[in-house]
């Protein structure tokens, strides 16, 4: 699966805003239009996206003042919240 960052999220935002502003210049291709239903979807998914993050930033706050952080991060490992890369022997 790709990662995305949040600065492409951000990137991808505008990008629709711009498309959105697109909708009055009668020089812009239909390329480069969007569609308001569109953008709507593509807007509240991106909440979706910002939410998971706060989620992440809640744990990574929650191992940074806990007394185990290892064992909390094990758990955020299992549950697919924060995955931790596993390193391969060489």
């Amino acid at each position: 699966m790709k990662q995305i960052s949040i600065d492409a999220l951000t990137t991808h935002m505008f990008e629709a805003i711009e498309m959105l502003k697109n909708n009055n210049d009668p020089k812009a291709s239909s390329n480069e239009k969007i569609d308001v239903a569109t953008a709507k979807a593509i807007a509240d998914l991106g909440k979706v996206v910002v939410e998971g993050y706060k989620v992440k930033a809640q744990v990574l706050n929650m191992m940074r003042n806990a007394e185990n952080p290892n064992k909390l991060a094990e758990a955020a490992n299992a549950s697919g919240i924060i995955p931790i890369e596993q390193k391969s022997a060489l």
